[in-house]
């Protein structure tokens, strides 16, 4: 099980090791959810969520977990978009460094299975699945872009 839990401080540490140019686009991101609750408005919900997340790593793959995850995407879905990424990252990373029969699929990306499923499926909370989803949708696009730009720029720097 993960050792502690995540913080503010873990989640600021998160962030700031992406660039000032990704940085930017995703508080752009986060400014247009006006739906997102703040940590000033409503402290406990994000205390709930970051002292809970060690137990999710701990529910091995079952229905139990299914649910939990259910229940965790709608969470998740009510913070802002940083909140919720720095969340999935957590349970990625502490899940697969705690398994033991090393695990393909961290807890992180089982949770974005879920909601995507729950879109497909239409069924449970819906339109939470989705804000889950389409803010990791969102994130690996942007990571694709960059990384292509970054790669077509090499590509004309060795014609030079």
């Amino acid at each position: 099980m993960a050792s502690k839990n995540l913080s503010q401080s873990d989640i600021s540490r998160f962030w700031n090791e992406f660039s000032p140019q990704i940085q930017e686009v995703l508080a752009a991101a986060e400014d247009r959810e006006t739906w997102a609750y703040q940590r000033d408005d409503l402290p406990e919900l994000f205390d709930t969520i970051e002292s809970s997340l060690p137990g999710v790593i701990a529910i091995p793959p079952s229905p139990q977990q299914t649910q939990v995850l259910h229940d965790l995407i709608t969470c998740l879905a009510s913070v802002p978009f940083c909140e919720c990424i720095a969340a999935l990252a957590y349970l990625e990373r502490e899940s697969l460094a705690d398994s033991l029969d090393q695990a393909e699929v961290g807890i992180g990306t089982a949770t974005f299975m879920v909601a995507n499923r729950m879109c497909l499926s239409r069924e449970g909370d819906v339109s939470s699945a989705k804000i889950v989803r389409d803010r990791v949708q969102f994130l690996v696009k942007i990571g694709f872009q960059l990384s292509s730009f970054r790669s077509s720029a090499e590509e004309v720097a060795s014609y030079a």
